[in-house]
């Protein structure tokens, strides 16, 4: 099906191997899961997205002087 509109589009299509067909959902979760476990606070909602970063990378911000109050008391 895909094939067939991206012919009559005049688009090729190209579809990578099956090994670079995951999903990072559950590296996603796991990360979410970790900052729950350690009382950090979300992410504003207004973060905005860099998919230029290199994988090897996270942006996890400092946690607010508040936050680590919390932290120390246990």
């Amino acid at each position: 099906m895909a094939q067939e509109r991206c012919d009559r589009a005049g688009i090729t299509l190209r579809v990578p191997r099956m090994k670079l067909c995951t999903d990072n959902g559950a590296m996603v979760a796991a990360l979410g899961a970790e900052m729950v476990r350690r009382n950090r606070a979300p992410s504003a909602l207004d973060l905005s997205a860099d998919s230029s970063l290199p994988v090897t990378e996270t942006h996890v911000p400092a946690p607010s002087h508040d936050e680590l109050h919390r932290l120390s008391e246990g």
